[in-house]
């Protein structure tokens, strides 16, 4: 029976090798495996056909120690885990080669007398225990956390039953019934079968939980315990007189169960056959569908065929039909439940967010027609549109991980917030809806919806972070006599939301009509900007900025202006926001940045202005997120043919702020490459002498809201301008004020000691056509003829003093 080893190693490796888990390895031939089997198969022909010679006798000792040593390397050389499962077969296989050797010995082989020697029995039987123990061993690690299939166990019980028919209808059976042995032998030549039955269906649980994919391993395994059943059964044919069989035709199938054990141990497979399997990698196959179908079928047929059975043996045919009945019955059953299962589990997938397991928009539209339905005569429902302010702020900085976590503390909080009655589902990224199942009127809608806007105002603990964040609520009131579609209440309740978000966040707004125009007129203006590029309707103007000391042009801030065909000069605060939104700002920031260099480089060359003087570009978030930032940068320099030193590029505190880090590590790759950056509207973001010093930056611009109170008595303003005019000086950076309109407003600048300046008093944006005339202007005391009222020749006139008329400015991103 020492071929028996061949169904032991079946259950191969955990395989989790460190080389190898790390990162996907490269398919491995398995060279030696197959130098192996051929040569181990040769010898055992040669051996049969009797061209061998003396050496035909120890054969079998040859294969055996060839294996043991193929064991041993493989198990070295691509180090499975678990090993000790490897070490048991290996074990076994020296107790059926030390049984087998001591059988030949003895000459037990067919001895049936009273006298047979039970000694080889009493080494080979234990080895079946150390294979079934390997074999668990390797189930374990296989199933992984899914030990409880139930179902795998079920299917392998039934193959074993049948296999048990057949085994004790051919073997076990006449073996216990032979009239010229005694009952010791009887046993030691029925015991084997069973046995042979009991391993098999280890390694049909084995192959059971394979995987979808078999490997050249497995196949190997499988093969090796048909060798050794098949072994087992010549054997028993031959040993019991069933069949007149010779004893080197009977080991001849344990000689190939050992070559296919050694072929497993070489191949680079076995460290991947004890892997945990996933779930949905287990379930029934055609081959273990056909395979159980037919072992059902097998005692039905034994029973029609054996007519001449005794009772004995129909006994215990009946008894096996029995447990395959139970068994087929229970998996029956199981299948039944499971398939329930699985549909209530797609039901519910299909029908709720995966991550938060809140409701989603589907099952969403179906709350909504029931609470439209179900409201009675001066009832009232609503539906409230939810959308987190700066979600993507704490995604930026903590991480999608902590975004998630953060999303069902959200879900939990609203939860907690709500009525029993009331539904929220989330309908796709920060956005979450809730439907308000009665309410008495509008105003206690609105009262409801600001308690779940104040729930917001306490931190959420995530990850052991405090995060803040504010919400956006759209709000649609339902009555009785609703006939709107619950998308479009959904739709209705998302623009209320949108127009939250437009002015700012944090709030709740009720729908109205006029809502929806405006919606629709942002989606016309959006199909207009995609085209407003290729047709030539965006056109970039210019507004000097001076020096204050001697009021000298230093250079230019490029400016964004769209001329619509038929609504004429559209505001930039109505465009930018959607060109953010719609990600056009990325292209419509490029042309902005292009156009500016290539312009400031024409007029250096025809001698408008001097070599000194540089154009400042404002830069969108998405922009400073663009991998391709220092190329367009690059690329525009180069065009234009101009130094790095003639571009500024600005952004907004606010930008920054939104992943310092990452920004501050894109500034200073600009910034080494000598081009200017500033800060715009310094002072309305998150000022702080701490979080200047970080930047690497050339320029600080103060907001025009600071500058307007400049000049008049005892005035906020100045304190702070006079800050951050101090803080930029002590970090060495240059100031630029913005909004400048009145003399004494300069007058206060230059007193504390800012740099620069620019505004009305100084010039309006113009186009480019205008430019050289307003520089020479500039150059003649032009901020003097323009507050006298002397426009500047091809300029809009310009009022006097500060009853300038007040025009909209916006830059790329922003004003």
């Amino acid at each position: 029976m020492a071929a028996s080893d061949g169904t032991m190693h079946r259950a191969i490796t955990h395989g989790r090798d460190p080389a190898h888990s790390a990162q996907p390895a490269r398919p491995e031939r398995g060279t030696l495996s197959l130098w192996f089997t051929a040569a181990a198969v040769s010898w055992t022909a040669l051996a049969s056909a009797g061209l061998l010679g003396p050496a035909e006798a120890c054969t079998f000792v040859v294969i055996a120690v060839a294996t043991l040593t193929a064991s041993a390397l493989g198990v070295r050389r691509y180090r499975p885990a678990p090993r000790w499962p490897w070490i048991g077969l290996a074990a076994a296989l020296v107790l059926f080669l030390v049984g087998g050797g001591v059988r030949q010995a003895v000459g037990s082989y067919g001895d049936l007398s009273p006298g047979r020697n039970l000694v080889p029995d009493f080494i080979v039987v234990p080895g079946y225990a150390v294979v079934a123990v390997s074999i668990a061993g390797f189930i374990r690690a296989r199933s992984g956390r899914h030990r409880h299939d139930l179902d795998a166990l079920l299917d392998s019980a039934v193959v074993a039953l049948a296999a048990l028919a057949l085994a004790w209808v051919h073997l076990i059976s006449p073996a216990l019934r032979h009239e010229a042995a005694t009952l010791g032998v009887r046993l030691s030549l029925a015991i084997y079968p069973p046995l042979s039955v009991f391993l098999a269906a280890m390694t049909v649980r084995v192959s059971f939980t394979a995987g979808a994919r078999s490997s050249a391993a497995q196949r190997l395994f499988l093969a090796m315990m048909c060798f050794m059943v098949l072994g087992d059964t010549v054997q028993t044919f031959g040993d019991s007189h069933l069949a007149d069989i010779p004893k080197d035709l009977a080991d001849l199938p344990y000689a190939f169960a050992f070559i296919a054990f050694g072929a497993t141990c070489l191949h680079p497979s076995m460290r991947t056959l004890a892997h945990p399997v996933p779930s949905d990698e287990t379930s029934p196959v055609r081959r273990r569908l056909v395979l159980i179908v037919a072992s059902l079928a097998v005692p039905a047929v034994l029973t029609q065929l054996r007519t001449d059975a005794n009772g004995d043996e129909r006994l215990v045919l009946g008894a096996v039909v029995v447990l395959l009945t139970l068994a087929a019955a229970w998996r029956v059953a199981r299948a039944v439940h499971q398939q329930a299962a699985s549909q209530a589990l797609l039901r519910y997938q299909a029908t709720h967010d995966e991550l938060t397991g809140l409701p989603n928009r589907a099952m969403l539209l179906e709350h909504i027609e029931r609470a439209r339905s179900g409201i009675a005569r001066g009832e009232r429902a609503a539906i409230l549109f939810l959308d987190l302010d700066r979600f993507k702020a704490v995604n930026d900085t903590s991480g999608h991980s902590a975004g998630d976590a953060f999303l069902i503390a959200v879900a939990h909080r609203l939860r907690n917030t709500l009525d029993p009655a009331d539904v929220v589902a989330r309908i796709g990224g920060d956005e979450f809806v809730v439907v308000l199942r009665s309410v008495p009127d509008g105003a206690g809608a609105m009262a409801r919806a600001e308690r779940l806007r104040r729930a917001f105002e306490q931190p959420f603990e995530v990850q052991g972070l405090e995060l803040y964040s504010t919400v956006s609520i759209g709000m649609v009131l339902l009555e009785a006599d609703e006939r709107e579609a619950a998308d479009a209440l959904l739709q209705n309740a998302d623009t209320a939301m949108y127009e939250v978000k437009a002015a700012g966040g944090d709030g709740v707004a009720v729908f109205d009509a006029a809502m929806r125009d405006t919606l629709r007129e942002r989606l016309q203006l959006e199909r207009d900007l995609r085209h407003a590029l290729e047709h030539g309707e965006l056109q970039v103007y210019y507004q000097p900025i001076v020096s204050l000391a001697g009021e000298r042009l230093e250079g230019f801030e490029a400016l964004i202006r769209w001329a619509h065909p038929t609504r004429g000069l559209v505001p930039p605060v109505l465009f930018i926001p959607i060109a953010e939104e719609s990600g056009l700002i990325v292209d419509i920031g490029t042309w902005v940045l292009h156009e500016a260099m290539r312009q400031l480089g024409s007029w250096r060359t025809n001698g408008t202005v001097g070599s000194g003087i540089y154009v400042a570009v404002n830069l969108s978030a998405r922009q400073l997120r663009d991998p391709h930032l220092l190329d367009e940068v690059h690329g525009a320099l180069d065009a234009a043919r101009l130094p790095p030193e003639a571009l500024s590029l600005e952004l907004t505190e606010s930008l920054l702020m939104e992943d310092p880090d990452a920004a501050i590590a894109v500034l200073e790759q600009i910034r080494a490459q000598r081009v200017k950056l500033s800060i715009d509207d310094f002072g309305t973001g998150y000022s702080s002498l701490s979080y200047l010093r970080r930047l690497p930056v050339d320029t600080v611009k103060i907001d025009k809201s600071f500058v307007d109170g400049l000049g008049r008595h005892d005035s906020a303003e100045a304190t702070l301008v006079a800050a951050i005019v101090a803080m930029a000086g002590a970090l060495r950076m240059a100031t630029v004020a913005e909004g400048v309109e009145r003399d004494e407003q300069a007058t206060v600048l230059r007193e504390m000691g800012a740099t620069r300046a620019q505004g009305y008093l100084y010039g309006r944006p113009y186009p480019a056509d205008v430019i050289p005339a307003a520089v020479d202007k500039l150059r003649h005391g032009a901020p003097h003829l323009q507050r006298r009222g002397s426009p500047v020749p091809g300029a809009a006139p310009v009022a006097a003093g500060p009853a300038a008329p007040p025009t909209i400015e916006a830059t790329i991103p922003g004003s």
